[in-house]
């Protein structure tokens, strides 16, 4: 840095002086022409005076042979009359231009080569009376004159040039150390800030510029610290949150490479931090599981596996590509608990619900019995009427709940596929409500044809779960319609209905199971909240979608589609 500085100012104060030499030279040469013409100028006008006739001519031997000076006389043809040179040939001058402008009345001083000397040579002429005629007197000098005055300043001036040049050395020098030594000054205060020890960067107020700027960058390093300190006190923070949190967290770049995992992702893949930097299929030793995260990289997608005796849930986040380089972001969750207590839970109500369904069907045998019986009083009537209709809503819950169980434990997954109308199933659907309906005075239709592959049972729960719901939930002589539409890809059902509608924030908890958004309007209706549960691991026992949009007051539309296969 130190060389560079030094070159470019040594540089600029070679070519300024350079510069300066040479039009200094230039002009001390035009100036010593100036002079050499006004003295040829003034000489000729002085010997002029000298001549009053032809008799004065003889002054002028006194110049015979005199190499640096010549007097020449010429009449007005331009013919010689005297010659101070005896080497000059004496021939005719009329077309020399100093004689031409003297005969002119405009006399000049002129500067060309001449052949009697062999050198550069400046004339000057005038007219000048003598003996009542007019003659043209002319003065000559050599050229060697002009050199010689240069040759005599010349040497002043390199020797100028050489003391300016080596001052600019020493003068470069001196301003490239001070240079150097302040921004190799800003460089360790800048370095400092990377190792966690700033050194401000010394400043001197005697150069107010310099000072001030010093100053700035100061305050600059020392937000930029502040700044650092709080970004490394961050960056523990959430290091410390991201290794102490039971889930694995791991971040890839578009070339499947791991850029990040934390310590919970390790454990839960038996993998080990030689991984970072690596294809993400170090971390993973089952094929499969590498397989389909990598099918889906590019998208927002999860799924359960089961991975070295445990049970992962993977979800898969797309984001959009930064300057890290990030691409997605697996989030591992350790489900093997959840799913135990999951089975525990399906077990149980799979059990309770078996006994107590014979001692439920054995009360609602008995109250019909008393209620066919004549002789039973009118107050104890009413009480087994109660009764045995909280014994039929008893055995329809547990009735779910064992269809709930059996989807969930995956009991039924050897179900019999055949065609089945879907149109024909929720008819009947709709029929089984035929009270119901006809008690609210609704209008029911169902338009529109479709097929799907299916167990029979499973399809009828489906809609009969479904038409239950829009009967139930709808509003006197409210509407329900039924609308099935089949495509090349897949099968749509929309089941819409004119009733009370939903909350929005409740639509996301309608298919848990006995969720309710309004208790005591369910227990009117004889709801058990597991409709819908049940409706859900249909549509996931064949890979269909469901969508539940509703608006509070105005109704219900349930959208379920099954794909072709």
């Amino acid at each position: 840095m130190k060389r560079k500085i030094l070159i470019r100012f040594f540089s600029v104060t070679l070519a300024s002086t350079l510069f300066v030499f040479i039009f200094g030279f230039i002009a001390v040469k035009l100036n010593a022409e100036s002079v050499m013409e006004e003295r040829l100028i003034e000489e000729t006008k002085i010997v002029a005076l000298m001549l009053d006739s032809s008799e004065d001519f003889e002054k002028f031997k006194a110049y015979e042979g005199n190499d640096k000076f010549r007097i020449t006389v010429f009449d007005t043809e331009g013919n010689v009359i005297m010659e101070s040179d005896t080497r000059a040939e004496l021939e005719n001058h009329r077309d020399r231009v100093e004689i031409q402008d003297a005969l002119n009345d405009n006399p000049t001083v002129h500067t060309r080569y001449s052949k009697t000397f062999d050198c550069e040579m400046t004339y000057y002429a005038m007219k000048v009376n003598i003996d009542n005629r007019v003659v043209v007197l002319r003065l000559a000098i050599r050229g060697s004159e002009l050199a010689s005055y240069l040759s005599v300043t010349l040497p002043s001036f390199i020797i100028v040039l050489i003391i300016a040049l080596v001052m600019s050395v020493i003068i470069s020098h001196f301003i490239s150390v001070s240079i150097s030594s302040k921004i190799d000054n800003v460089g360790q205060s800048l370095k400092s800030i990377n190792k966690g020890e700033y050194v401000p960067i010394k400043t001197d107020s005697s150069e107010p510029e310099l000072y001030s700027v010093l100053c700035e960058i100061n305050e600059l390093n020392e937000s930029t610290r502040s700044h650092i300190i709080e970004l490394e006190r961050e960056q523990k923070k959430l290091g410390k949150v991201l290794e102490s949190i039971s889930q694995g967290i791991i971040a890839v770049n578009d070339r499947r490479e791991v850029v990040f995992a934390n310590k919970s992702a390790f454990a839960l893949l038996s993998g080990d931090k030689n991984a970072i930097g690596k294809e993400l299929v170090v971390m993973l030793d089952q094929p499969p599981v590498y397989e389909r995260i990598c099918r889906h990289l590019n998208e927002s997608y999860s799924f359960e596996c089961d991975y070295n005796e445990r049970a992962l849930y993977i979800v898969i986040h797309e984001i959009a590509q930064d300057e890290m380089g990030i691409s997605s972001i697996l989030i591992i969750t350790d489900i093997t608990d959840q799913r135990a207590m999951a089975r525990q839970k399906s077990e149980f109500f799979a059990n309770a619900s078996h006994e107590l369904k014979t001692p439920v069907t054995v009360m609602q045998g008995l109250s019909e019995l008393l209620l066919q019986d004549e002789g039973v009083p009118k107050s104890s009537a009413k009480r087994i009427e109660r009764i045995h209709k909280e014994s039929v809503r008893l055995g329809s819950l547990i009735s779910d709940m064992l269809k709930l169980s059996r989807l969930e434990s995956g009991d039924e997954m050897e179900l019999s596929s055949i065609p089945v109308d879907l149109r024909a199933t929720f008819e009947e659907a709709l029929e089984e409500q035929r009270v119901n309906i006809t008690e609210k005075n609704l209008s029911c239709s169902v338009t529109g044809n479709g097929t799907v592959m299916a167990d029979p049972k499973k399809i009828y729960e489906l809609a009969q779960n479904l038409c239950s719901n829009a009967v139930n939930y709808n509003k006197q002589g409210g509407e329900i319609k039924v609308s099935i539409s089949s495509g090349d890809e897949a099968v749509l059902v929309t089941v819409a209905d004119t009733g009370i509608g939903i909350e929005e924030k409740h639509i996301p908890l309608l298919c848990q199971r006995f969720y309710r958004v309004d208790k005591s309007h369910s227990k009117k209706t004889g709801g058990t909240g597991l409709g819908l549960a049940i409706v859900k691991h249909i549509c996931a026992l064949y890979g269909a979608s469901l969508q539940i949009k509703s608006t509070l007051g105005v109704g219900t539309q349930v959208r379920v589609e099954f794909k072709k296969q």
